[in-house]
């Protein structure tokens, strides 16, 4: 009787200890730097698995050789952060600071931003994608805006992008938008101008 007694007060203790806090995972760091306010790039360490992934628009932990754990940081209090082969910039959209992973840099920069939607009725991630003309002619200095392109009707709202190369803006599928397609696009268009030096 002592051993079924002892045997469910040790499965009550550990039942309670096991649900006491929610589990997390451990971050998964890898090797990255940010750009803080000062224009100083900090290398170290960032973590790549966020419980949810839409949090690298947000926020991102970094971690360098002096600290134990990653301390978060914001578009508020970094310009840009990188790690592996993405590269995020800080910017604000409708008044708020946030990331946009920067998938082209040249004349044109493309970028993306993730968040939690839905589609079809069932939560998901969507994606929203930004473009900006670096070199735009001062006549047309709205195209130095950062501007979203629209899913619908996308192709229009390249059009004035690709205005000086019209052969690779025509090429692009007129109903469906591609992301691999668009970001060739762009590649293609920023080579013309890292010839000449524009």
């Amino acid at each position: 009787m002592k051993k079924l007694i002892s045997l469910i007060l040790m499965f009550a203790m550990y039942s309670g200890f096991a649900q006491r806090g929610k589990a997390k995972m451990l971050p998964v760091l890898e090797k990255g730097y940010y750009i803080n306010t000062r224009n100083d790039t900090v290398w170290g360490k960032v973590q790549t698995n966020p419980e949810d992934p839409t949090d690298l628009y947000k926020q991102f932990g970094f971690k360098n050789n002096r600290s134990k754990k990653p301390k978060m940081l914001n578009a508020q209090r970094a310009k840009a952060y990188g790690v592996g082969d993405k590269d995020y910039v800080s910017v604000e959209l409708n008044g708020k600071k946030i990331f946009l992973q920067r998938l082209v840099t040249g004349r044109l920069n493309f970028y993306q931003y993730e968040y939690n939607g839905k589609i079809e009725g069932y939560a998901a991630i969507e994606s929203d994608f930004y473009i900006k003309d670096t070199g735009a002619d001062p006549s047309e200095a709205d195209l130095k805006e950062l501007k979203k392109i629209s899913g619908l009707f996308y192709k229009r709202g390249l059009k004035p992008y690709f205005k000086d190369q019209p052969m690779i803006w025509s090429d692009l599928d007129k109903y469906n938008f591609d992301e691999v397609s668009v970001i060739a696009a762009v590649k293609e268009f920023n080579k013309f101008y890292s010839k000449t030096g524009n």
